[in-house]
């Protein structure tokens, strides 16, 4: 038996949290592909059917509440590291019915579920790993999803989108600072929108009644500056790209190197097709 064969039968399984979308299912391909075994917890309200069909009998409905069975289950599955994988939706606290351990978690976050994320983040990620699990990032299991630096597909940005990512960049920051979102919509030096709590996907679709004219526009996004990377880095898929070219935005730019490109091929592939150009960028601190 060979050492790389030894490594890949040693490997703990993998505990996904899975929320929505599509990027648990690319982590479970991930762990398909590197033999490693791996278990799902798909959060009630939030994992799709898609995901619960690709885990098998290898996954387990929990309400986001229960975070004492979510730990038994991850340690009778013997997971040792732990992936959040996938959007979820911030809980009314009436709707949690936590059990013991989410009543301490609950006490430890406090009024941060109603706030800022960062500090619930961490909070959470410092809660599961007392409990003896180590939380990694989506690119620690995919490296390939991190965005590079430079274009993705063939079309580039002109001089104005070129100043306006710029511009943005410097507002997505600040923003970002304050705990506020991860993304802005910029025309010609304009701010036309900034995330909040609605996410991306509305943000797009509120700036495209307030373009300065018919088509134009960036859509710039960034990691918060005090974010922990490993967990709700910026993400962006097709739909992203669908929905920007459906109102009318000239393109996208993402920090490099701390942003998700779910199917990098296709994307580029669709954004072309769209006539919508997408470029990683790199922040200087």
């Amino acid at each position: 038996m060979n050492a790389t064969a030894q490594v890949q039968i040693n490997l703990a399984p993998l505990g996904i949290i899975a929320g929505s979308g599509s990027l648990p299912r690319m982590m479970m391909k991930a762990c398909h592909q590197q033999q490693r075994p791996f278990f799902v917890i798909a959060l009630e309200g939030a994992a799709d059917a898609e995901t619960i069909e690709a885990a098998g009998d290898t996954v387990q409905w929990v309400r986001l509440g229960a975070i004492g069975k979510m730990i038994e289950l991850l340690r009778e599955n013997r997971a040792e590291e732990i992936v959040l994988a996938g959007k979820v939706a911030r809980p009314k606290i009436s709707a949690l019915r936590p059990d013991l351990k989410g009543a301490r978690l609950l006490a430890r976050v406090g009024t941060q579920l109603v706030t800022g994320d960062n500090d619930l983040v961490n909070n959470i990620i410092q809660f599961v790993e007392e409990e003896g699990f180590r939380v990694i990032g989506a690119d620690q299991v995919m490296n390939e999803l991190v965005a590079p630096e430079g274009l993705i597909g063939s079309i580039y940005p002109d001089k104005r989108a070129q100043a306006d990512i710029e511009f943005g960049a410097r507002i997505a920051r600040e923003i970002g600072a304050l705990d506020i979102g991860q993304a802005v919509v910029v025309q010609n030096h304009t701010v036309l929108g900034v995330e909040a709590v609605e996410g991306t996907d509305q943000l797009i679709e509120r700036c495209a009644h307030l373009k300065l004219e018919e088509r134009g526009g960036v859509l710039v996004k960034v990691k918060k500056p005090q974010q922990d990377a490993r967990v709700d880095l910026p993400t962006i898929g097709v739909a992203t790209i669908e929905r920007l070219a459906a109102s009318g935005l000239a393109g996208l730019a993402v920090e490099a190197g701390a942003t998700l490109i779910l199917d990098r091929r296709e994307l580029a592939r669709r954004a072309d097709q769209l006539g919508v150009f997408i470029i990683g960028f790199s922040i200087l601190e």
